[in-house]
């Protein structure tokens, strides 16, 4: 891999990254451009003296990676702006707030600094089954376990509905993507090892998340961060898919028209969530062409950009058409979206996958 300055120079100014970046769909000026990010990596590295638009080029970044993905060259652009992040942070320069959202992180193990102690009974209800098992052990997410109790509800509903038990994480805490995104890497390797060892001492074989950004980090950052863990990683859209596919998930034949919006980091399971809408009974409906459009929100653009995070959003509901509701996976996306909706007056409803399948399900 050719070194970041190195790729900055291979940059041909083709505008294809541009074209896919959600920021330059609703905001038109060129100094937010992924390819003008990465151009002031040399003035960054200097510590030479940036204008508050430029810092806020740096900030307005989900990190989606669609960029990536569109890049002629190869230029691992999302990677450049994490490294710039880094080094605004170093220089004392980085948003009050994202500094404030990284601490809470390191300290409290979530993103609003809440008490962390007993997640499990902001969600744990009566009529859920768990087990001591060490077959699967389920992560809900800070989202999930913050503002969308339900998803976890759903979920564990139906999982145990096929049969499955799955044990509980005592101690569970944020997967810490907030902190690597904004280049505080030092922080996230001792972050990722003490998770890691954590999760490790409890035997657990699989760990379901319902977050993809969990899953993402857990199965794919935490290794080059500490090293590869000895449990399996696996995201609940994937999992419903094996009970599906071993005939132990059934539907009762649902029916409507759904938006689905898919997860940036789980492009391998676009078509495991398709196929479980269909079997469910759905007609999906993709405005995107399984092309990843971030919701918005993720990497502190939410919190320090809302009004641009926002008008990204409305961008996505803006093209549900006459979809009776929007199915996405990722419970930051349904947070983000509910948020939109209330912004914006729309009426038509953000459901999380877990919870349509749920509802779908014979019993």
């Amino acid at each position: 891999m050719p070194s970041f300055k190195k790729q900055v120079e291979e940059c041909t100014e083709c505008g294809e990254c541009n074209l896919i970046c959600p920021v330059c769909a609703v905001d038109d000026r060129a100094i937010f451009d992924p390819e003008h990010k990465i151009k002031l990596l040399a003035k960054i590295e200097g510590n030479g003296q940036l204008s508050q638009e430029e810092i806020d080029s740096i900030y307005l970044c989900t990190r989606c990676g669609a960029c990536n993905d569109v890049c002629p060259v190869d230029i691992d652009i999302s990677g450049i702006v994490q490294y710039e992040r880094s080094l605004l942070a170093n220089q004392g320069r980085e948003p009050e707030k994202t500094k404030h959202i990284t601490n809470n992180i390191l300290t409290k193990y979530n993103p609003k600094g809440l008490d962390n102690e007993d997640r499990a009974s902001m969600w744990v209800t009566d009529d859920l089954r768990f087990s001591d098992d060490d077959s699967l052990g389920y992560m809900a997410g800070c989202w999930v376990v913050f503002k969308n109790a339900h998803i976890a509800q759903d979920t564990v509903r139906l999982l145990n509905e096929c049969g499955v038990t799955p044990r509980l994480i005592p101690d569970e805490r944020c997967c810490g993507l907030f902190v690597i995104d904004n280049g505080h890497l030092d922080e996230a390797r001792e972050y990722a090892k003490s998770y890691t060892d954590y999760l490790e001492s409890l035997g657990i074989k699989r760990l379901l998340v319902s977050c993809p950004a969990c899953y993402n980090v857990l199965a794919n950052l935490y290794p080059d961060l500490y090293r590869e863990p000895d449990y399996e990683v696996v995201h609940a859209v994937e999992y419903f898919k094996e009970l599906y596919d071993a005939g132990k998930l059934a539907f009762n034949g649902a029916s409507g028209k759904v938006m689905i919006k898919d997860a940036c980091p789980m492009k391998e399971h676009f078509d495991m969530a398709r196929e479980l809408l269909d079997a469910a009974g759905y007609e999906v409906f993709d405005p995107f062409d399984k092309k990843v459009f971030c919701c918005g929100a993720p990497a502190g653009v939410k919190p320090n950009y809302p009004e641009i995070s926002n008008a990204i959003g409305k961008y996505s509901l803006d093209k549900r058409g006459d979809a009776t509701s929007v199915v996405t996976y990722c419970p930051f996306c349904m947070h983000h979206f509910d948020g939109v909706r209330e912004a914006y007056g729309i009426e038509t409803p953000i459901e999380d996958i877990a919870s349509l399948l749920w509802r779908s399900t014979k019993k």
